[in-house]
């Protein structure tokens, strides 16, 4: 692969992933989710949003944005 092909290859993943984030977060209420990512778009996420990412096993992982509150249960 070229540089480019990869840039492109990049922003695709960029782009789609800022629309799930924008669904899943819409509204700002909540801060804190559970989702269905590859390896790859977790490791995105986690580099270009002020977010944790924790696996929590068979492709699921916990998005937690900061300022999100943490409640015991």
């Amino acid at each position: 692969m070229s540089r480019i092909e990869i840039n492109e290859r990049d922003s695709e993943i960029e782009r789609r992933l800022g629309d799930k984030i924008s669904d899943c977060f819409s509204g700002g209420e909540l801060r804190r989710r559970e989702l269905r990512l590859t390896e790859e778009e977790a490791r995105c996420i986690a580099r270009l949003y002020p977010a944790q990412v924790r696996p929590m096993g068979q492709a699921w992982y916990e998005i937690v944005f900061q300022g999100a509150e943490q409640h015991a249960i």
